[in-house]
């Protein structure tokens, strides 16, 4: 979707000013955990550690009274804003900050626009993986003996399940990539 040159960095920078602006009005139209809201608009700036968070958010840093305690509720937001699809972290390496997904920043920057919300997994991916399973099922029970499909069905079956299959792992990686 984003490409290296100089067009798509002010495409990036364009969609970072939007999120911000629309943190900013999520913070006005008091919607949503003011927390999240918080984290949010601490990540639009760029990739956080959960203490950096608490820092930010709290005023606190390791060793302060009170320190645990806000660290445990960060802790809890960023892992109900992690099931959302709205931010994550690496999977490998030693240092593993928080940052935004692009589903969030896309969405963020849509708030208080015309365009709708993006869904995590839009309803022509559902779709296309509810089809692949309806051809998948009667290919299985011709395997398993159940089924007897005639040759000419088999020919077109087989191959629209193929081509389904590649359209559903192409768009879970569509969807990995907008999460991770």
């Amino acid at each position: 979707m984003f490409r290296a040159d100089s067009d798509s960095i002010d495409n990036i920078d364009k969609l970072k000013t939007k999120a911000k602006e629309g943190v900013s009005k999520l913070r006005g139209l008091d919607m949503g955990d003011v927390l999240s809201i918080e984290i949010l608009s601490q990540l639009v700036d760029g990739r956080k550690s959960t203490a950096e968070i608490v820092e930010e958010v709290y005023g606190l840093r390791k060793g302060d009274e009170g320190f645990k305690s806000c660290y445990s509720r960060v802790s809890r937001a960023i892992k109900k804003l992690e099931s959302r699809g709205l931010i994550s972290r690496q999977l490998f390496g030693r240092d593993k900050p928080y940052r935004l997904t692009q589903l969030a920043i896309i969405n963020l920057a849509r708030i208080g626009g015309e365009e709708q919300q993006m869904m995590l997994v839009p309803r022509t991916d559902m779709a296309a993986y509810a089809g692949a399973l309806a051809l998948a099922l009667p290919l299985a029970m011709r395997a398993l003996g159940m089924l007897t499909i005639s040759g000419e069905v088999e020919v077109w079956l087989f191959p629209c399940f193929c081509f389904l299959l590649g359209v559903c792992f192409v768009e879970v990686l569509r969807t990995f990539r907008r999460v991770f």
